[in-house]
């Protein structure tokens, strides 16, 4: 809590990325919460969005999904492994585009556990070609005290992002395509960059395949 001049400013969880705050503003004896992207569902480290205690009189918010109901996330998890699973059983290659702050955190949990469960993929190796991704990486592992409960209780035993079956692709150029594989690549969006080049790279061969998120694609 803060306060400038007579305004004070409140900070809460937004439950969007690691660091990512609403404010609670109030001034003159209004309420305004200004929320920016939150999300009210915790996911595998991050906190769901605080609520503050007193009703607002305004509120600015976000509405990306305002009329979309999500399924569970276990749910979505399953789905997003499974598929991975399905590509790189039938000797393909995976293609995830993803945002390189929070949403490649997550997926790079999942798969690490998942990989973890299951031997037979022990010899696939799965990569993240994101510099900045690499760069997010250094400020997770040192941040695990803004996280959630689940991942503060595992860091008594090991620091849950320092994975053991992801590694950073540190030069594409070297890469070595030489079997199935799972990379994580930024843009999100594909619109350019290194996601868009190996989706060009590998759209022709009928064995590899495409997770946008959690969203599930072939081509």
């Amino acid at each position: 809590e803060l306060e400038v001049n007579g305004i004070k400013f409140t900070a809460y969880h937004a439950g969007h990325v690691l660091g990512a705050a609403m404010f609670l503003i109030e001034i003159a004896g209004v309420r305004i919460l200004y929320t920016g992207d939150f999300s009210r569902q915790e996911d595998r480290h991050l906190m769901s969005a605080e609520l503050p205690p007193c009703r607002p009189d305004v509120l600015i918010t976000e509405s990306t999904y305002g009329t979309h109901i999500h399924d569970r996330r276990e749910e979505r998890e399953a789905r997003f492994v499974g598929l991975v699973h399905d590509i790189v059983a039938r000797g393909g290659r995976c293609l995830i585009p993803a945002f390189a702050l929070g949403r490649a955190q997550e997926l790079m949990l999942i798969l690490d556990e998942y990989w973890s469960l299951h031997p037979e993929l022990h010899r696939i190796p799965i990569y993240y070609a994101s510099q900045l991704a690499k760069k997010c990486m250094a400020v997770y592992q040192t941040y695990i005290h803004a996280m959630n409960e689940s991942v503060r209780n595992k860091i008594v035993n090991n620091n849950p992002f320092v994975f053991k079956h992801i590694s950073n692709l540190r030069n594409v150029d070297i890469y070595v395509d030489s079997g199935p594989c799972v990379i994580m690549a930024s843009p999100g969006m594909m619109q350019n960059g290194l996601s868009r080049e190996l989706f060009e790279n590998w759209c022709t061969d009928k064995r590899n395949g495409l997770s946008i998120a959690l969203c599930l694609l072939y081509y």
